[in-house]
């Protein structure tokens, strides 16, 4: 069990360490040299591979690498396209060839992306029924540990030692988190698929839309992360305004707030035992859409950085437990034999309600500032909440 667990969690969080690097210290740079803020909302446009990563899932699914196993091939082939883009990226100046950048900058997405849909799978298969409550668990925190390296550390090390050098050693640790997937030898099914392609492709959705209220689940999956996507995007533009630096920025919002979010989300893991998927689902988001208004805190001009502490803290541990139940209640929904594309399909609307909310907030932001966008934001949340109060019925 514990061999499984190690593997899973270097997985869950390599594929976040580049990525989340990219969105949270690219934005922070654009911010700096008086970019708009519609400019920056638009690099959301990023997360689009893993807003669409359900187009492709199928084919991992059906086709596998000779000799390296079904998922574990699929995983050692993008991870190492992942590592090899992140530091190609460190040769990149950012201010003369930022459109070859952000050319790179979405390969890695796309590489996550297609990892994150193998990965996913492998735990399907890997965990056992009784042990897939912690594998979620570990999902989660790897998750989050992944944007703590990328979000928090990796910003402090790039005001440190500068652009170069910081995407150099993150591709080391991505090359180094290999090792666990190479010296796993992962069981190959000998059953052979001679259903037609095109067929085998479409049904799994096909079945997933089918189910009782599948639409209204998805609308409430589209805009349940939309409200936290929305408020992030903007927060660091935000912080750069008010003075930040970027060590401020790193060990604030990619440290200590991601830091409570893991606590947060093992809190949240216990009482969705108790309370039940639906049920946690709307309080923990009916929660995070109302602290998400203490943005507006520093919105209004404060920048005292022990109230800032407070507010991160606060809005990150409620936005962290909607987002462990909100995971709890997708793995619900999946049947066992296309666990892995039900679930891709599901987290591919959550990534879609992102981008659409992401783009909205620096166009909200920029029309009428960041007190109003955050309003909005919180208003997005809570009618997911009223969604799910009415599905429980």
């Amino acid at each position: 069990m514990l061999t499984k667990l190690i593997l899973l969690a270097t997985l869950y969080t390599t594929q976040f360490i580049p990525t989340t690097f990219f969105i949270q210290t690219v934005p922070v740079f654009m911010r700096q040299q008086n970019m708009s803020l519609d400019a920056i909302g638009l690099l959301s446009f990023l997360i689009l591979p893993s807003a669409l990563k359900f187009l492709w899932s199928p084919f991992i699914d059906r086709y596998h690498l000779p000799r390296l196993g079904r998922y574990r091939g699929w995983i050692i082939c993008f991870q190492v396209l992942l590592a090899l883009v992140t530091f190609g990226c460190g040769f990149i100046d950012i201010q003369e060839n930022f459109n070859i950048l952000v050319f790179c900058m979405f390969l890695a997405f796309l590489f996550s992306a297609s990892q994150d849909i193998a990965t996913d799978a492998l735990a399907v298969n890997l965990l056992e029924p009784r042990e897939r409550g912690l594998g979620n668990a570990i999902q989660a925190g790897g998750n989050v540990f992944g944007a703590i390296i990328g979000g928090g550390g990796a910003l402090i090390l790039l005001d440190r030692i500068g652009w170069r050098y910081s995407l150099i050693i993150m591709s080391v640790v991505i090359f180094l988190t290999l090792i666990p997937v190479i010296l796993y030898k992962e069981k190959i099914s000998n059953k052979s698929q001679k259903s037609k392609f095109f067929k085998s492709y479409f049904q799994p959705f096909i079945n997933f839309l089918s189910r009782p209220k599948a639409l209204p689940w998805l609308f409430v999956v589209l805009l349940y992360m939309g409200g936290e996507m929305m408020s992030g995007t903007m927060l660091r533009p935000l912080f750069v305004d008010r003075g930040l630096s970027l060590s401020d920025i790193g060990l604030m919002l990619g440290i200590v707030s991601y830091s409570v979010r893991i606590v947060s989300a093992l809190i949240a893991g216990v009482l969705i035992t108790h309370w039940g998927r639906l049920r946690s689902l709307a309080l923990f988001g009916f929660a995070a859409s109302m602290v998400t208004l203490l943005y507006i805190i520093p919105a209004i001009g404060i920048s005292s950085l022990p109230v800032l502490y407070a507010v991160s803290i606060t809005v990150n541990a409620a936005q962290s437990m909607a987002y462990t139940a909100l995971l709890s209640a997708m793995m619900d929904k999946c049947e066992p034999a296309t666990a892995a594309t039900d679930y891709t399909f599901q987290v591919s609307v959550v990534y879609i309600g992102g981008i659409a909310a992401s783009v909205l907030s620096g166009a909200i932001a920029s029309a009428t500032g960041y007190t109003f966008m955050f309003i909005i934001s919180a208003a997005l949340s809570l009618l997911s909440v009223l969604l799910i109060i009415n599905l429980r019925s």
